[in-house]
Protein backbone atom coordinates (compact mmCIF):
# COMPACT_ATOMS: atom_id res chain seq x y z
CA UNK A 1 0.00 0.00 0.00
CA UNK A 2 2.48 2.48 0.51
CA UNK A 3 4.95 1.34 -2.13
CA UNK A 4 2.02 2.33 -4.20
CA UNK A 5 1.19 5.75 -2.62
CA UNK A 6 5.05 6.68 -3.17
CA UNK A 7 5.10 5.97 -6.81
CA UNK A 8 1.99 8.45 -6.91
CA UNK A 9 3.29 11.05 -4.50
CA UNK A 10 6.80 10.99 -4.27
CA UNK A 11 8.24 13.82 -5.47
CA UNK A 12 11.74 15.29 -4.01
CA UNK A 13 9.84 18.48 -1.96
CA UNK A 14 7.47 15.84 -0.39
CA UNK A 15 9.84 13.88 1.54
CA UNK A 16 8.84 15.42 4.83
CA UNK A 17 5.55 14.73 4.66
CA UNK A 18 6.13 11.30 3.19
CA UNK A 19 7.99 10.20 6.00
CA UNK A 20 4.93 11.52 8.45
CA UNK A 21 2.50 9.25 6.58
CA UNK A 22 5.17 6.29 7.37
CA UNK A 23 4.61 7.40 10.64
CA UNK A 24 0.79 7.50 10.47
CA UNK A 25 0.42 4.17 9.11
CA UNK A 26 3.10 2.85 11.64
CA UNK A 27 1.03 4.62 15.16
CA UNK A 28 -2.20 3.25 13.28
CA UNK A 29 -1.00 0.08 13.39
CA UNK A 30 0.22 -0.43 16.76
CA UNK A 31 -2.68 0.69 17.99
CA UNK A 32 -4.79 -1.93 16.31
CA UNK A 33 -2.11 -4.67 17.74
CA UNK A 34 -2.85 -3.54 21.35
CA UNK A 35 -6.42 -3.35 20.84
CA UNK A 36 -6.40 -7.08 20.13
CA UNK A 37 -4.46 -8.05 23.08
CA UNK A 38 -5.67 -7.77 26.75
CA UNK A 39 -3.15 -9.41 28.30
CA UNK A 40 -0.04 -8.53 26.46
CA UNK A 41 1.42 -5.07 25.58
CA UNK A 42 2.90 -4.47 22.59
CA UNK A 43 5.84 -2.42 22.91
CA UNK A 44 8.04 -0.10 20.12
CA UNK A 45 11.33 -2.19 21.22
CA UNK A 46 9.47 -5.66 20.19
CA UNK A 47 8.00 -4.24 17.08
CA UNK A 48 10.98 -2.55 15.64
CA UNK A 49 12.65 -6.01 16.66
CA UNK A 50 10.46 -7.58 14.93
CA UNK A 51 10.84 -7.96 10.54
CA UNK A 52 7.10 -8.21 9.94
CA UNK A 53 6.76 -4.73 11.02
CA UNK A 54 8.92 -2.95 8.86
CA UNK A 55 7.82 -0.48 6.24
CA UNK A 56 9.20 0.68 3.38
CA UNK A 57 10.38 4.18 3.32
CA UNK A 58 10.12 6.68 0.20
CA UNK A 59 13.80 7.69 -0.38
CA UNK A 60 13.96 4.75 -3.53
CA UNK A 61 11.10 5.90 -5.09
CA UNK A 62 10.96 9.70 -5.32
CA UNK A 63 10.75 11.49 -8.88
CA UNK A 64 12.89 14.70 -9.70
CA UNK A 65 10.07 16.41 -11.13
CA UNK A 66 6.26 16.13 -12.19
Amino acid sequence: MLRGFYQYFGLHHCQRKLDLIRMEVQLQWVRVLRRRSQRHRMYWSYLNSRSWFELPYAGATRHATV
